[in-house]
């Protein structure tokens, strides 16, 4: 029996994994139809209450005001990538690459760059009333520093402390709110009506920037070959 068993152990992992994927798929399956019928309550609940967030967005409503928690946790994710893979950054040498100092790609960067750092500034500001937001922003202004990285341009050296500052802006700016809005409502958390908005965008300025750095810095390790 174990002679079998040796023998036919990469058939009987496959037999296993095979089993228990179609068990978690039949019980996921299941519990999908026989759930009970969406009433919808949220949603209506949601809208009703959508003067009082702030902002007239319902996507920026829901992730940072009805859900601010977990985005709050979101920006700690992030710090924690940007902490992960900052070594790697740091401790590694540059491997560059020489462009003639007009080359395609540093003249598609001059072109480009302007016009997306107004769109992202555009982003960041509607985002409160319509699509848009940080994460929005923050993409845009990522792709600029790729952008530019591509044409061997440098404007980023994660080893001076005002980038790493800038990484955690989000998050301390996050803690900052909730801490003022604490000692003003007591409650943890809680964005009163009156600052709800200005608190809002408070936050989304300084996450737009920390998370464009850290998205950048990602690209910086798996460009350098360390993904």
């Amino acid at each position: 029996m174990i002679k079998f068993l040796a023998n036919n152990s990469h058939v009987i992992e496959k037999a296993l994994i095979i089993i228990l994927v179609t068990l978690f798929s039949a019980f996921f399956i299941f519990a999908i139809f026989n759930q009970a019928p969406h009433s919808n309550e949220l949603q209506v609940l949601t809208l009703t209450q959508l003067d009082k967030t702030g902002v007239t967005n319902i996507v920026t409503a829901v992730l940072l005001n009805y859900r601010a928690y977990d985005t709050f946790i979101e920006f700690a994710v992030f710090l924690v990538v940007a902490i992960a893979v900052l070594p790697y950054i740091i401790d590694t040498p540059v491997l560059t690459f020489t462009l003639q100092e007009e080359s395609q790609v540093l003249l598609i960067a001059k072109i480009f760059i302007p016009l997306t750092i107004i769109m992202a500034g555009y982003l960041l500001w509607i985002g409160s009333t319509k699509p848009g937001g940080a994460f929005q922003a923050s993409a845009l202004l990522a792709g600029c520093l790729v952008l530019l990285s591509l044409a061997n341009v440098q404007v980023i050296n994660f080893t001076q402390l005002r980038y790493r500052l800038l990484m955690s802006s989000g998050l301390i700016a996050f803690i900052a709110v909730i801490l003022l809005l604490y000692l003003q409502s007591h409650s943890f958390l809680t964005f009163p009506v009156e600052l709800a908005g200005a608190s809002i965008l408070v936050i989304e300025f300084f996450a737009t920037f920390a998370i464009a750095l850290i998205l950048f810095l990602c690209f910086e390790s798996i460009n350098k070959g360390h993904a």
